[in-house]
């Protein structure tokens, strides 16, 4: 409170000889006031803020790894079929009146599809990486943008004094307070909260669906590999 009475002091010794209806004690109570308010609803953003990105960053950490989770199960997969598939193939080399060159080429054809079942987890998890990305740039800016709105409302008090003349027109700089304070606990609990809860809202609820589409993804890599090692089987008995 010292400082908005210092303010005011200092705006009483450069003007004189006005009288307002508001006196400056009045008027100084009034601003204290709010800046109570005004630093309350400061930390309850700046509260929120800090909730958010806690919420964003565990969202973003678990789709991380889950799908890094989808990623190591496909390539464990992958590597059990491809296994299978080349001890097939050494198994046959083994047997009398084998062509081995007939089953040498299999083995070129299972490590061309091995390359390029690699190649289709790479593009699984890409589309995902950039889910992620995006979704954390997205919500970067969002927690900036409160956090800019939260810092606001710390200010407004200190920022009345800069565009009121305190001394000729009490009334206004008062009515200014009230108004802009109901406009920003309107705005904050109508619009900017809500709008930011239903985004973290969604997150939290199409995370398991990114997840599941990853797995889909993979799975559609797995059942091509299996496809073109079902192909290499017969060929291996015709070699």
């Amino acid at each position: 409170m010292k400082l908005f009475v210092a303010l005011l002091c200092v705006a009483l010794a450069t003007v004189t000889g006005v009288s307002a209806q508001l006196s400056l004690r009045e008027l100084a109570e009034i601003v204290e006031e709010y800046r109570v308010q005004f630093d309350d609803l400061h930390e309850d953003k700046d509260g929120f803020v800090r909730l958010a990105r806690n919420l964003i960053r565990a969202e973003l950490k678990g789709l991380n790894e889950a799908t890094l989770e989808n990623l190591a199960n496909a390539r464990n997969e992958i590597d059990d079929i491809m296994t299978e598939t080349r001890e097939e193939i050494a198994a046959a080399i083994l047997l009398p009146n084998a062509n081995e060159q007939c089953l040498l080429g299999l083995v070129e054809t299972v490590l061309a599809e091995g390359r390029q079942a690699g190649e289709g987890m790479s593009s699984c998890a890409a589309d995902k990486i950039l889910i992620k990305e995006g979704l954390g740039d997205e919500f970067r800016q969002l927690t900036n943008t409160l956090q800019r709105i939260s810092q606001a409302a710390a200010e407004y008090s200190v920022y009345s004094f800069a565009i009121h003349n305190s001394i000729t027109d009490p009334e206004d700089h008062a009515e200014w307070l009230e108004q802009n304070y109901n406009n920003q606990v309107a705005f904050w609990n109508d619009v900017a909260r809500p709008e930011a809860q239903e985004d973290l809202d969604n997150l939290e609820i199409n995370r398991p669906q990114l997840v599941e589409e990853n797995r889909v993804c993979l799975n559609g890599v797995i059942a091509r590999l299996n496809t073109a090692m079902q192909n290499v089987r017969v060929q291996i008995n015709l070699c």
